[in-house]
């Protein structure tokens, strides 16, 4: 299961457990619609019991992990030790949220092995994580004030046809 709690921290080392002399029964999947419902249930969950400051460190994650891409490497510059210190820090917020905060909402979704309502549930910390970030009035100006000045309302009239 620790391998299904990676897809929701990309980036956190998961240590392979050996493998067992019988295995367990594999268990029953959930439907969707059930699926679903409680991936949301945990992601309320997550954003209840996350603090300010877990959210900022979430949020701090997540732009590291994007500036590791090489895609962006050219204006995003991430120390390899930081980028550690931050998957540690994520790695203890969620242990926290998802083994003992929000043990009962995850409880079903960990014994069915459901990576993707942990990684649905992850989204829900990811958007109020943003949402921390963007009540800061400087970020959310540089953040929708530079592009906008590029844009031309002539360019959308076909829109009003």
């Amino acid at each position: 299961m620790a391998l299904a709690l990676a897809t929701m921290l990309p980036g956190v080392a998961v240590a392979a457990a050996p493998p067992a002399a019988s295995a367990p029964p594999t268990p029953t999947p959930l439907s969707p619609e059930v699926e679903h419902t409680l991936a949301a249930k945990l992601g309320e969950c997550f954003v209840m019991k996350s603090t300010g400051e877990d959210r900022v460190a979430f949020a701090r994650w997540f732009v590291a992990a994007l500036g590791s891409a090489p895609q962006v490497a050219d204006i995003a510059k991430i120390d390899p030790a930081q980028k550690d210190g931050l998957d540690r820090q994520v790695a203890t917020i969620f242990t926290r949220l998802i083994a003992v905060d929000c043990a009962e909402q995850a409880r079903p979704l960990y014994q069915v092995h459901s990576s993707a309502g942990f990684s649905t549930a992850g989204e829900a910390l990811g958007r109020i994580a943003m949402q921390e970030l963007m009540s800061n009035p400087d970020a959310s100006a540089k953040m929708f004030g530079g592009y906008t000045a590029y844009i031309r309302d002539d360019d959308f009239k076909n829109l009003e046809k």
